[in-house]
């Protein structure tokens, strides 16, 4: 599913990644772990394309990252990849339902799949947040920023699953939800990637959700930086 060789990169001439090989297979959990200055964002930036490294090369799907334009890694990264961002990007302008149908404007592969799963965007955007822990329907036409930090996470959440991409990729996904909802967003994320055979690439500095996954790595085992020495 992905394979990254001799990948490198660096802020201001400062290396951040120096990865020499990383394979990841298709359907697999993967609990990537580090303390924050670590690299984690930027790995995860590097692999859905929205950075792009000074050496190696990011294959996804057999599709080498390196050989596309900026506007083929936009539409590359619509149709396959759903992001979880740490600052959920959402847009602030647009209600609940229209930040989560956001990505089947882009991608009419990943808007089919979701019409296969309920009668409509707007059903299947609801299901998903329904599962996620929010069934208030007076929040769906709300603005973004009229709810919580909690409730924000989810809809960012839920806007990465609808569609049923082939890769999910979550940045500290968890880190504003409680205990109780933390477990319940967990487990709807599993069984979501889990029905259709989704990688999940699932970045955090809590060690206590490693124990979920079925694979793990520690990023400071496998990225050849030293930051003691780089800082």
């Amino acid at each position: 599913m992905i394979n990254l060789t001799n990948l490198r990169f660096a802020w201001q001439k400062k290396d951040v990644i120096n990865i020499e090989a990383l394979d990841i297979k298709k359907a697999q959990h993967l609990f990537i772990e580090g303390p924050s200055g670590s690299g984690k964002s930027t790995l995860l930036n590097l692999l859905g394309g929205v950075l792009t490294p000074q050496n190696g090369n990011v294959t996804i799907l057999g599709q080498s990252l390196n050989d596309l334009s900026s506007s083929q890694k936009d539409s590359f990264r619509a149709n396959h990849i759903g992001f979880i961002f740490q600052q959920f990007n959402l847009i602030p302008y647009l209600s609940v339902l229209d930040n989560i149908t956001l990505p089947c404007t882009f991608s009419t592969s990943r808007k089919e799949k979701a019409l296969k799963r309920s009668n409509s965007l707007d059903e299947e955007a609801i299901r998903l947040l329904a599962a996620l822990g929010l069934n208030d329907s007076e929040l769906l036409q709300r603005s973004v920023n009229e709810l919580s930090v909690g409730q924000q996470q989810r809809v960012a959440a839920a806007r990465a699953m609808l569609g049923s991409p082939e890769i999910i990729i979550a940045d500290e996904p968890t880190s504003a939800l409680d205990s109780d909802h933390r477990q319940g967003f967990i487990k709807i994320l599993f069984e979501e990637c889990k029905k259709e055979d989704i990688t999940l690439i699932f970045v955090s500095h809590d060690a206590a959700l490693k124990h979920h996954f079925s694979h793990s790595i520690n990023l400071q085992q496998i990225n050849q930086v030293n930051f003691k020495e780089s800082i």
